[in-house]
């Protein structure tokens, strides 16, 4: 399992069938330098797979709650729980907590340290609004003429679905059950890193930043839903959160891009100056006009011999992805 498992920005604590709203599990600790960071025990599951896979899990998870591994920062908002190095102390000191065994930070860029692991993770993409531009078509105007007919390719080959957009409060049990089902879908061969109720996290999200979360809707032209894309809004800055769709359809509709042009064109104009678009598929992003934020996963433990298993790891094993970067836009 790769170690950036236990950065996804979609691990929360297992709800109960009455999809209690929960946005992670976050530890009750004591006095300690730490107290003003949000420390939080993760969960693993996976929706598909063979029986022993999810006992195996579900040992893993009771050992996990016991708060013996924590994540600095709430591993369900993926882009908004990123630390500076500067804050280093502040975070090693949650190891003073007898009941904690190992930390989990991410750091931007990649910090020296002489008490932690580092591997660095996937960038973070993130879209700069220019002020000129007022609308969409502003927006692709400002590229080489290659890029915005990609732009235009993936519109027109979607360009049967219609796009709704609706706010936290707007979203009722029908919408979160399509959003859980669709996000299943899409992750289901990708990761073993999912809540076990992804309803619970969507209605985490609703309870926690209310019409600050927002989703976007495509639906075919018999008004069936086959993707979404879901962000939360902060001063003047977009977080992309949850994306799903219909994998069958994703490839012959462009579907993740159309689903990133329904965000920057409802943002386009808006007052909003950033977007971030999130990690993995860095170079379709890329070519939307995003650029890479680059961070680091560390991994602090007081056990001498996990850190030298987790240095022979990241010297013999551990291999981060390589992505090509587009540059879309020309120069002013």
């Amino acid at each position: 399992m790769s170690v950036f498992c236990f950065t996804t920005g979609v691990l929360c604590r297992k709800t109960f069938a009455n999809t209690e709203p929960r946005l992670g599990q976050k530890l009750q600790h004591g006095e300690s330098q730490a107290r003003d960071i949000g420390l939080y025990i993760p969960e693993f599951s996976k929706p598909t797979g063979r029986y022993v896979s999810r006992l195996f899990l579900r040992v893993f998870n009771a050992l996990l709650r016991r708060g013996s591994l924590v994540f600095v920062g709430n591993p369900c908002t993926s882009g908004m729980s990123v630390f500076y190095h500067d804050r280093e102390a502040e975070i090693i000191s949650a190891l003073q907590l007898k009941e904690i065994q190992i930390v989990v930070c991410n750091f931007w860029d990649t910090p020296y340290t002489q008490q932690g692991i580092v591997f660095r993770a996937e960038p973070f993409m993130l879209l700069k609004i220019r002020p000129e531009w007022k609308n969409i078509e502003d927006y692709k105007q400002a590229m080489h003429s290659k890029y915005r007919v990609r732009v235009n390719k993936a519109l027109s080959c979607s360009r049967h679905l219609t796009s709704e957009w609706l706010r936290g409060s707007e979203l009722d049990e029908e919408n979160i059950s399509v959003m859980a089902n669709l996000l299943a879908a899409t992750l289901a061969q990708k990761t073993l890193a999912l809540p076990s109720d992804l309803r619970g996290l969507i209605k985490g999200f609703c309870k926690e930043f209310g019409n600050a979360y927002q989703t976007v809707f495509c639906r075919d032209g018999s008004g069936k839903v086959v993707g979404f894309l879901s962000a939360v809004i902060t001063g003047k800055k977009v977080f992309a959160m949850h994306i799903g769709y219909l994998p069958e359809d994703a490839r012959a509709w462009h579907l993740y891009q159309r689903l990133m042009i329904d965000l920057i064109e409802k943002f386009t104009g808006s007052g909003i100056t950033d977007i971030q678009l999130g990690r993995t598929a860095t170079e379709i992003k890329s070519t939307l006009g995003a650029e890479p934020q680059q961070n680091s996963i560390t991994i602090y433990t007081k056990s001498i011999v996990l850190k030298y298993v987790l240095k022979i790891y990241k010297r013999y094993f551990f291999n981060p992805k390589d992505y090509i970067l587009r540059r879309p836009f020309r120069e002013n």
